[in-house]
């Protein structure tokens, strides 16, 4: 990889637009370490990228493949917590890869950004994703490296799938700018497909919704 450091997203410099957390349109999967982290953004996955990127690690089941995840970046209305909507994803190709590496080469960077351009207007790459074929959900030391140089922003998440026992989990930047390489947190599902779940990863456990008391 160029050291360079050519950067994956350009964000505007605008303030971020306000919105309340879609949570009646979402299922809640956390993680073991829910409670021993804590990220400085909300993660909302449409069922559509889950599936796309599911499908994309389950095709090499030998070598690392990923790309990056396609969405918008808001605020909580109420507390200006972030949160990001993530509704697509895009193969990264002309990678670099191997039983325990990925590389995004200066070719995946132009057709990383000509794809977002022409595909997704409006919308910015808020992470990326990548796959740990028969080893675990964690963050390698060049994961790490490649998340702090590329992915800087307080929003920006990397997910990491397992895809042969069916494991998956995000990353995020901490508060005080850290990034914990071994713990993981879940996520909200957002149901644009199906009202049931379409989530199969056994690391993660559905939190069940709270149901009011109307009597």
């Amino acid at each position: 990889m160029s050291e360079r450091r050519i950067k994956l997203l350009q964000v505007p410099q605008a303030e971020l637009e306000s919105w309340p957390m879609p949570l009646d349109e979402a299922l809640r999967w956390v993680s073991p370490y829910e409670d021993k982290v804590a990220g400085r953004v909300a993660i909302f996955l449409t069922q559509h990228a889950y599936l796309y990127c599911t499908a994309h690690a389950a095709s090499d089941l030998e070598h690392e493949v990923g790309g990056v995840l396609v969405g918008q970046v808001r605020q909580e209305e109420r507390d200006g917590r972030l949160y990001i909507v993530i509704q697509d994803a895009i193969q990264a190709q002309h990678t670099q890869f191997g039983p325990a590496h990925l590389t995004f080469t200066q070719d995946s960077l132009v057709q990383l950004h000509s794809e977002l351009e022409e595909r997704f207007p409006g919308k910015q790459m808020v992470g990326w994703y990548h796959t740990h074929p028969r080893m675990d959900v964690f963050l390698s030391s060049y994961d790490i490296w490649l998340h702090s140089n590329f992915f800087g922003e307080p929003w920006h998440v990397a997910l990491v799938i397992e895809p042969y026992a069916e494991r998956g989990g995000f990353f995020c930047w901490q508060p005080e700018g850290r990034l914990d390489p071994q713990r993981y947190v879940g996520f909200y599902e957002m149901a644009d497909i199906s009202y049931e779940t379409v989530v199969s990863w056994g690391n993660l456990e559905l939190m069940e919704p709270i149901l009011e008391d109307d009597s």
